[in-house]
C-alpha cells in the first residue's frame, strides 16, 4: 500500500518506540501518542509528530480527532481501548493491537500456531488478554472494528533485561553469573523457550501496514523462527559472560529458601516451566515478516547492551 497515516499509542515504550522508527523508516506519516519520553533516547524518533498526554483521558482524546489516521496501532492493546477508537478514530481503516502467546499455555501440541487453543481460562495463560482479543475480533466480526492482533512471544532484545531462569527478569542472576558466584536454578533445563528480538517484532507491525483489508480479523504468532531450551539460553549466557559460576540445580522450595523474596510462582516459576514453542509461518506467509535475529544472538544484544550502559 501506499504511504498511510498512522497513530501509534506507546510510542516511546520498547516496541511502540521501535515500531514508530520503522514506520517512519517505511514513508509512513507517523503521530505518536505517549505519558512521557523515557526511553526515546534509546530509539531515534525523528520525524515523528508527538502528543503527549493520556490515552483514556477524554479531554485529551478529543484533542487528537483532527489527525484522522488510516491506521491506530495500540502497542499494549486491551478491550478499554476498543471503545475509545470506535469513538474518536472511526474512519481507521486497520487498527493494530499488540497480544501475547501468552494466551496459548500451557501448549497442546508444538508448534503451536493461531488456531491453538486460546479462548478458555486454563489457570495458567493471560486469560485477562484473551478477554479482551475476544471482545476486538467479536466487534470486527459485527463489522465495527477492523482489528489485527498481533501475538509476541517472550521479548528480547537491547534496552530490555532478559527472561532468567529465576522465572522473571531479575539482573541479579545475571550479576551472579558474570561475578562467577554459586548460582542456583530450577529443574527446567529441557524447557522450551522461544524469544523474539524487539526490532524483529517491531517489523511485522509495519509489515502488516501494507497489507490492509487482507489482515482484518486476523491473528499473528511472531517471534524468532525457532525454539531453545532454557539449558541452551542459560549456555549462551555462561559463554558470553565468561562465567565461571557453578549451576547447582535445586527443588522449588530449596530455590526459594535459597532466594528469599526474589522468586516468584504462579505467573513466574510456574510459568517458566512451560514450555513455549510458537509457528511463526502465517506470519512470514501473509505478511512477509522475516525475523533475523535468534535467540541466542537476541540475548547476547541484551546483556551487551546492559554492559555498554553499565547496568551489569
Amino acid at each position: 500500500m501506499s504511504k498511510r497515516k498512522v497513530l501509534i499509542f506507546g510510542a516511546t515504550g520498547e516496541i511502540g518506540s521501535r515500531i514508530a522508527n520503522l514506520a517512519v523508516r517505511a514513508g509512513h506519516e507517523v503521530i505518536g501518542v505517549t505519558r512521557g519520553r523515557a526511553k526515546a533516547d534509546y530509539v531515534d524518533l525523528s520525524g515523528i509528530e508527538f502528543r503527549t498526554g493520556d490515552k483514556y483521558d477524554e479531554s485529551f482524546l478529543a484533542t487528537l480527532s483532527d489527525i484522522k489516521p488510516d491506521a491506530v496501532i495500540d502497542s499494549i492493546g486491551c478491550d478499554r481501548m476498543i471503545p475509545i477508537i470506535q469513538k474518536y478514530f472511526p474512519d481507521a481503516e486497520n487498527v493494530l493491537f499488540c497480544s501475547s502467546t501468552g494466551s496459548y499455555v500451557p501448549l497442546q501440541y508444538f508448534p503451536a500456531d493461531e488456531k491453538h487453543p486460546w479462548q478458555q481460562n486454563t489457570g495458567l495463560n493471560f486469560f485477562h488478554q484473551c478477554e479482551w482479543d475476544m471482545k476486538a475480533l467479536a466487534e470486527c466480526e459485527a463489522g465495527r472494528f477492523p482489528i489485527t492482533i498481533l501475538r509476541p512471544t517472550n521479548i528480547i532484545g537491547e534496552t530490555r533485561v532478559p527472561l532468567e531462569l529465576w522465572g522473571g527478569r531479575n539482573i541479579e542472576f545475571y550479576k551472579t553469573l558474570k561475578e562467577g558466584r554459586t548460582l542456583f536454578i530450577p529443574r527446567v533445563r529441557d524447557v522450551m523457550v522461544q524469544s523474539g528480538y524487539n526490532w524483529d517484532l517491531a517489523s511485522a507491525f509495519v509489515k502488516a501496514l501494507d497489507k490492509g483489508d487482507a489482515v482484518v480479523g486476523e491473528i499473528f504468532n511472531i517471534s524468532c523462527r525457532k525454539a531453545i531450551t532454557l539449558g541452551e539460553f542459560l549456555n549462551t549466557a555462561v559463554s558470553y559472560l565468561n562465567s565461571t559460576s557453578e549451576i547447582v540445580e535445586l527443588s522449588d522450595e530449596d530455590l526459594q529458601k535459597a532466594y528469599p523474596g526474589k522468586i516468584s510462582m504462579h505467573y513466574g516459576l510456574d510459568f517458566l516451566k512451560l514450555h513455549m514453542c510458537f509457528d511463526m509461518r502465517k506470519a512470514e506467509t501473509i505478511l512477509g515478516y522475516d525475523p533475523q535475529v535468534t535467540a541466542q544472538e537476541g540475548l547476547i544484544r541484551s546483556l551487551r547492551w546492559l554492559e555498554e550502559n553499565g547496568k551489569l
